[in-house]
């Protein structure tokens, strides 16, 4: 009999990550869920800079009424929030989820991220 290997759709990784999924939701993987949580951060504004294709994602207080609530999974896991319109905004036209790694910005408690051009609607 001839085996099959079974290539895994997801990869676990150590370093802050932020995926991005077709239907507007932004996954935040556990390195990000700890340093979130570490910096107590439960609301962020998400900050765009078309010019240079990066995002952020920026903890803000609560009452904030550009505010999204960040939901961590018990564990620590994994995060999540809702930002269709957000997603809409900046143009983002990927088939399926995408991970894009983080940097993390303790002074300003903030990640960082560049979007890949292939996936955003050009004007």
């Amino acid at each position: 009999m001839a085996y099959e290997v079974f290539k895994r759709t997801g990869v676990r990784v150590e370093v802050p990550a932020l995926s991005i999924t077709a239907d507007g939701r932004m996954v935040i993987n556990a390195a990000a869920a700890r340093l979130l949580i570490e910096a107590g951060v439960k609301s962020v504004l998400l900050l765009w800079d078309k010019t240079n294709r990066r995002m952020a994602v920026k903890a803000t207080h609560k009452g904030d009424k550009n505010a999204y609530a960040v939901s961590v999974s018990p564990g620590k896991h994994s995060g999540s929030l809702r930002a269709k319109a957000f997603v809409a905004h900046i143009g983002w036209r990927a088939p399926r989820r995408e991970m894009l790694l983080a940097t993390w910005n303790a002074k300003e408690k903030m990640f960082e991220l560049t979007l890949p051009e292939k996936y955003l609607r050009s004007d």
